[in-house]
């Protein structure tokens, strides 16, 4: 099978409209995407593992073992939902620490919505080191969570302002754990990878989009 029968037509037409049809152009804009979409695996990772086990502690801290059992406080249909399949996937039996890591990240940020508004002020609000707004972290981790789908989707991403949502990422892991931030910043390969300038679609002369 050739290499655009094993991509599909339908996946490189992105990629050949913003080379002007050029098919070698076009698979260089590709394998770039790749290789910056591989790249944010380390911040992605290190932020929702981070953001996971920070809101964790927190809300046993303030709420005891087993706060997502307690429906005075998880009210919103779309995270009992998540807590119910999380379970289902142990047939029922599951320990608190096996829940809680089939947690999404989209299960994570929405506690950070308008419906979980309860939960911040003394109760989430602490998991940060900054003065921050409940609608402002929201709004942060949406945008993160809507480039982690597509990266996990292998769509195109090269078009967006990386470099500023790498910085968002880096930024919000710092909030938590200044040692987590630090260890991102020793293993992570985005800033070596990603061409450090805007990418022009349609034009490749900057000698770093050249693979």
């Amino acid at each position: 099978m050739a290499l655009e029968d094993a991509l599909s037509a339908e996946r490189l037409e992105t990629y050949r409209r913003w080379a002007q049809q050029d098919n070698h152009e076009a698979l260089v804009l590709y394998a770039l995407n790749v290789s910056v979409s591989e790249a944010f695996y380390t911040s992605l990772h290190i932020l929702q593992i981070t953001l996971r086990n920070s809101i964790h502690q927190r809300l046993v801290a303030t709420h005891g073992a087993g706060w997502f059992r307690q429906h005075q406080l998880i009210t919103d249909q779309f995270q009992r939902q998540k807590i119910s399949e999380a379970y289902a996937r142990f047939g029922g039996q599951a320990s608190d620490g096996q829940v809680v890591a089939e947690f999404t990240f989209g299960f994570w940020t929405a506690l950070f919505g308008k419906r979980n508004n309860d939960l911040w002020g003394q109760t989430l609000r602490p998991v940060f080191s900054v003065p921050v707004k409940r609608k402002d972290i929201a709004s942060r981790l949406n945008d993160i969570r809507r480039l982690r789908n597509r990266i996990a989707h292998h769509e195109p991403i090269i078009q967006q302002d990386l470099p500023a949502v790498h910085q968002e990422i880096m930024e919000m892991t710092g909030w938590m754990s200044v040692d987590a931030l630090a260890w991102c910043n020793a293993h992570c390969r985005f800033n070596a990878t990603h061409p450090g300038m805007a990418i022009i679609i349609g034009n490749l002369k900057n000698p770093r989009l050249v693979f």
